[in-house]
Formats: C-alpha cells, structure tokens, sequence
C-alpha cells in the first residue's frame, strides 16, 4: 500500500535537522564572530525583528513606544515575528503574574505610603529610602494599571496581527529533541526547568525557515529580549550556538538586542 502519510514540511524539517545536528552547524566560525564582538551590518530590509515574552509589557512602556510601534507599523521594511510559544508566556508569566499579584502589593503599597506622611522627624531618613522603594516599584509595576498602558497594549497587539509571522513548531516533533539539548545544555533553556525558551527558539528558527523557504533574503535577525542568562547571551554577545544554527537556516547573522538599542536603530 502507498504510503499515506503527508510529506514533511521542507521547513520543519530543516529546523528539526539543524536542532538534532542532522545538518552540520559552523559552530567554530560563529564562536570566532563571538569573540570579535561584531555582527557587521546588514539592512533594515533584510533584518528579521522577533519579540520574546520579557519585553512585551515593557516595550510598550518605553518613552518612545508610540514612535516605534508606529514605525513598524508604517516605515519598517523587514519582517516580524513573534514567536508563537511568546504569546503563552507573556499571558501566562509576564501579564498576568503581575495583574494579579502586584495589585494588592500595590495596594499595601500606597496604605503603607499615606501612613508614613505623617511619621516623626526622627524616621525621616526611613521614611525617604520607603518613598523611593514605592517610587521604583510603580516605575516597575504600576504600568499595569496605567489605563493609557493598557491601551498602548491593545495598539502592539494590534501592530502584531496585523504585522507579524507568528510560526508553532509542532511540539510532538521535538520532544525527544528538547530533551537531549537539555542534557547537553544545548542553549537556550539549559538553565531553566521547563522548555519554554527551547520551544521559543524552535518557533523563530521556524518562521525563519519559512520566509527563507519563500525566498525572503535575510541579513540579520534581531532578538529583542530582556533575558540576559548565558544560555542567551554573554556581555550582550548571543551564544555562538544560537548564531551558528540561525545561519544554518537561513544564512543571517543573529543579535540579542534591548529595547533601547533597537529604537535607537530604528528612530535615530
């Protein structure tokens, strides 16, 4: 009998070959780049922008939010992505950790606050060091209940569906995968418990595969991302595994980036 099982998917099958090591990676060659500290330069037409989880919340914080959402939306000519596993882990550990949790903190907070307006001169320099700790956990949490936060939220959701490539990797196909990268600590991820960050990096080189299957020509991949664990980074220079398998996908160089730096390149 014929075989009825579907054909693979060209692109799932290069991310599964790359990640198990099926296809040769030049690790050596992206870990000479590492140590140079220099990605070249490469286009804004042929950069790829991907988002991670840790900066959703924050990005639309951001003094320039308006101006850089607005810039994708309108002027960026490369790609976005945002990684499918990204959406779950901004939901689940980054938005509604903070929703549910920070608000009674914040609460106790402010009942705290009032109470030491009218503490003895003699605690004055207590009472200073508590209105700054206030001050800083506002500037860190408070943009959750900011209403004008929230609706700067609901635009990058907006800019994202109408924008973005949001690629799932299958997971049953990687399972065995996951696993053994974990034992050989195989970044990213080795340093946490769950897959989350592996399941994130299989989604990128996914859509990456994809745009370059689709003969999207790419120069740079930049990751934006708050992460700054080795299995991501070291002193901002991504790990040189990271490097080696993005071009072995789709011939890029690859960049961890703050939020910061990529306004900067976008708006100045």
């Amino acid at each position: 009998m014929p075989n009825s099982e579907p054909a693979l998917d060209p692109s799932l099958s290069r991310v599964r070959d790359v990640l198990d090591r099926a296809v040769e990676v030049d690790a050596l060659s992206s870990l000479a780049t590492a140590m140079q500290f220099d990605i070249g330069h490469a286009s804004l037409e042929k950069t790829v922008i991907a988002l991670d989880a840790n900066v959703m919340l924050r990005l639309i914080a951001h003094p320039r939010s308006a101006d850089i959402v607005d810039y994708l939306r309108t002027s960026f000519p490369g790609k976005l992505i945002l990684p499918g596993q990204v959406i779950q882990e901004f939901w689940n550990n980054q938005f509604q950790a903070i929703a549910t949790k920070s608000a009674d903190i914040k609460k106790k907070f402010d009942e705290l606050s009032r109470l030491m307006e009218g503490i003895d001169s003699r605690f004055e320099a207590f009472s200073a060091r508590f209105q700054e700790t206030v001050k800083d956990f506002n500037e860190t949490f408070g943009y959750v209940f900011d209403d004008k936060i929230v609706g700067k939220t609901r635009v990058l959701i907006s800019l994202l569906q109408e924008k973005a490539m949001v690629p799932f990797v299958p997971r049953n196909a990687l399972i065995d995968t996951a696993l053994s990268r974990k034992r050989t600590k195989t970044p990213p991820g080795f340093k946490d418990d769950l897959d989350g960050d592996f399941y994130v990096w299989s989604d990128l080189l996914f859509g990456l595969s994809r745009l370059h299957q689709s003969g999207v020509e790419i120069e740079r991949v930049s990751f934006v991302t708050l992460d700054k664990k080795i299995d991501w980074s070291r002193d901002g220079v991504p790990h040189p595994i990271l490097t080696s398998e993005v071009r072995a996908i789709c011939n890029a160089s690859f960049e961890t980036i703050t939020i910061d730096a990529i306004a900067k390149r976008l708006l100045d």
